[in-house]
């Protein structure tokens, strides 16, 4: 049953190379769901509103979540007076009419008018900095002075009510570094792609330049450096819930502990300290073909096999070899640097704490109905709806 003071509008968070609703490409395939199976459809099936944001490829955190507000908000995107003189780019970007003119108001039932933010893949780390943004606002852009971005004044944490990342980058990928080492210009290859898809001119040395900026970079920023980086700069919202869902399509050739299917499956997280065991790990960890690991087979077994990459790192290279396809399973639980507990009931959770939803087995793509029965993965969005307007308001 759906509560409908908490039937917050939706907004849906693709990842790299996703698309929203002003793509003509979104009204044949939406990034969220199939021809027959579409997740915006399926929510405002339930009287929700429901839009599915969009960003410029080869954009990075920063300014991801700035064209989001705008998006949410309506306006013009502002990157930031600091932001832009640091960075040298224009402050300003496209303008938006908005998909919920009334954010941050109080609506019919006297509850503040919210939004819930559903992410997949990249999609995660912006959803968290919006998140993030809203209740803490930006340091560096308040002492510029000048005219402030409400994004960046902070103290409107209420106007997130949740956060669900589905196999979300929360603690980077291997895959970037694995292909650099496999394919050497690979990284320079597919940031040119990322700004002809921005219908940006560019020139190699603007490639370069664009590369070697680490905090505006998305290549680096997906990795695990630059979300360790990411990571260590956030907080949670104490008036937003946080939810991860995960997924494996990979399975390990080996000896394995015996509490580790436990420990997968189960999801027993009581504390930010938890991850996957590492003594005895196998080194072979390979596509699971009847779950999910055909459609990403190069890319699941090009991670589940690389080695070359965290020599100071405190986690065992094996540990990080398990993933969905594009993400190392572990990495896309909840953040590393926070506290964590498995979900149990929706009465059993409280905002600003992070809720492990148990690891479904299958690749990154199944959240967006690749390969998925139209009924069941219609039946997953409505669980998790039953899940999100249900949640206590405090």
């Amino acid at each position: 049953m759906i509560d409908k003071r908490s039937s917050y509008p939706v907004i849906l968070v693709p990842g790299v190379l996703g698309y929203g609703d002003d793509n003509k490409l979104s009204k044949v395939v939406p990034y969220f769901g199939t021809m027959s199976a579409s997740v915006a459809k399926t929510v405002r099936s339930l009287d929700i509103d429901c839009f599915t944001a969009s960003f410029t490829p080869n954009a990075g955190i920063w300014e991801r979540t700035c064209e989001l507000y705008a998006q949410i908000a309506g306006g013009t995107v502002d990157y930031g007076a600091a932001y832009s003189k640091r960075y040298g780019r224009p402050r300003y970007g496209k303008t938006y009419e908005g998909f919920v003119g009334d954010w941050g108001t109080t609506n019919e039932f006297g509850n503040y008018k919210k939004v819930t933010l559903i992410a997949h893949g990249f999609g995660a780390p912006v959803a968290r900095m919006l998140a993030y943004l809203m209740a803490f606002g930006s340091k560096k852009e308040q002492a510029e002075g000048g005219d402030l971005s409400p994004l960046f004044a902070g103290g409107n944490g209420k106007a997130v009510h949740a956060v669900v990342t589905l196999a979300g980058n929360n603690d980077g990928t291997t895959l970037i570094q694995a292909l650099e080492d496999k394919m050497p210009g690979i990284t320079k290859k597919m940031a040119g792609l990322c700004f002809k898809m921005s219908e940006d001119y560019f020139t190699e040395e603007d490639v370069d330049e664009y590369l070697q900026k680490s905090r505006t970079n998305l290549f680096y920023e997906m990795g695990l450096d630059g979300m360790a980086d990411f990571n260590k700069r956030l907080e949670t919202n104490p008036d937003t819930y946080y939810f991860a869902y995960s997924a494996e399509a990979t399975r390990d050739y080996g000896r394995l502990l015996p509490e580790r299917k436990i420990r997968k499956y189960e999801n027993p997280f009581t504390s930010k300290s938890y991850r996957r065991a590492q003594e005895n790990r196998p080194e072979l960890t390979l596509p699971d073909l009847k779950h999910g690991g055909l459609p990403v087979a190069p890319t699941a077994a090009l991670i589940g096999t690389y080695k070359n990459y965290l020599a100071d790192a405190p986690l065992a290279t094996p540990v990080l070899h398990p993933n969905d396809g594009f993400i190392n399973t572990d990495n896309t639980l909840a953040p590393s640097t926070e506290a964590v507990r498995a979900y149990r009931s929706v009465n059993d959770c409280y905002p600003g704490e992070w809720y492990q939803m148990p690891i479904s087995e299958g690749n990154s793509l199944g959240y967006l109905g690749v390969l998925q029965r139209p009924d069941k993965y219609r039946d997953f969005y409505i669980d998790l709806m039953k899940i999100i307007c249900n949640l206590i308001e405090e």
